[in-house]
């Protein structure tokens, strides 16, 4: 089996890092540890998990669906991870290193993703 190219290994890094902090989000909001995202957005986040963890092999088998459903992950990643949430959010300022992470990560899976996307057309 060949290596796959750093475009698809960076998009996968960055999908199994966003399961992870989604996983995260999703236990604070069970187990209601401050700062939990409200009740409201529990769907939200396991929809987002669930595209998450679904995208990861089909990205690595180079499908393009896959590439598609990532960069629709990293979109909803935007919602939950982005600086914007400064804006709306009062809890923001606690969760800083999850919006920095998250962002990081959504940025490198969108671009790998397109790359991959473009590279495998």
């Amino acid at each position: 089996m060949e290596k796959p190219s750093w475009s698809i290994q960076i998009a996968v890094s960055s999908l199994a890092g966003q399961v992870l902090l989604y996983a995260v989000l999703m236990g604070s909001l069970w187990t209601q540890v401050e700062p939990h995202p409200p009740a409201r957005v529990g769907p939200f986040i396991a929809a987002s998990l669930c595209l998450a963890v679904v995208s990861i092999p089909l990205v690595w088998w180079r499908n393009k669906i896959g590439y598609i459903i990532s960069i629709i992950v990293g979109v909803l990643g935007l919602v939950s991870f982005s600086p914007l949430k400064f804006f709306y959010d009062e809890s923001a300022g606690q969760v800083l290193p999850v919006i920095m992470v998250g962002t990081v990560l959504v940025v490198a899976l969108i671009i790998s993703s397109v790359a991959s996307w473009r590279k495998n057309k």
